[in-house]
């Protein structure tokens, strides 16, 4: 397979990261999640609880556009190294996903978009448990999870090749999903 890019995307609490992970283990490839990123450029451990309203603190523009920014430096050096690299990110504005085709062009690399999505009732259960995992690097909560909705950019046609994925499903299916895709993708060069 050609150098790729995988983003990973979508609203707080639709199985990003999850996906991620398990899609770098299976696959042996890097992960590079903003959440990390984030904190860690704000001198944090990715453990630190930041309890901000939405778009603040670290959570704002301001702050997100060094957080991608390292995002795509980090992916280009995997890239060079690995062959690949999963980001997972929240992507939500066209103008993050479309810097990271940018770096993919650059780089000789394709860029293959996945769009997590799932019930709101799932999303809730998963924001709820997350609440009570202190060990856990996401600050995502159930009262962000409107206004991010608002402030997310549709995913259009310039967001392709996609894969759609309904993240309430068991993750051994999520996982052969994605790999039949990467491997379809592969196989006829679109």
């Amino acid at each position: 397979m050609a150098p790729v890019i995988i983003v990973i995307f979508g609203l707080m609490g639709t199985g990003k990261t999850t996906l991620a992970r398990a899609l770098g283990e299976a696959q042996r490839w890097p992960v590079v999640h903003s959440d990390a990123v984030r904190k860690t450029l704000a001198g944090l451990p990715p453990t630190a609880q930041v309890q901000v309203g939405f778009g603040q603190s670290i959570y704002s523009d301001a702050f997100s556009r060094p957080t991608y920014a390292e995002m795509r430096r980090r992916a280009g050096e995997h890239l060079k190294t690995a062959g690949a690299v999963i980001l997972d990110a929240s992507f939500k504005k066209s103008a993050d996903r479309r810097a990271v085709q940018g770096l993919a062009q650059e780089a000789g690399a394709r860029v293959v978009f996945i769009y997590c999505t799932c019930p709101p009732k799932v999303v809730k259960k998963r924001l709820e448990r997350r609440a009570a995992n202190l060990q856990g690097i996401s600050d995502g909560r159930l009262e962000l999870m409107a206004p991010q909705a608002e402030d997310f950019d549709p995913v259009g046609d310039e967001d392709q090749p996609l894969l759609r994925l309904d993240t309430a499903r068991p993750l051994a299916r999520l996982l052969s999903e994605v790999q039949d895709f990467l491997t379809h993708l592969s196989e006829t060069g679109s």
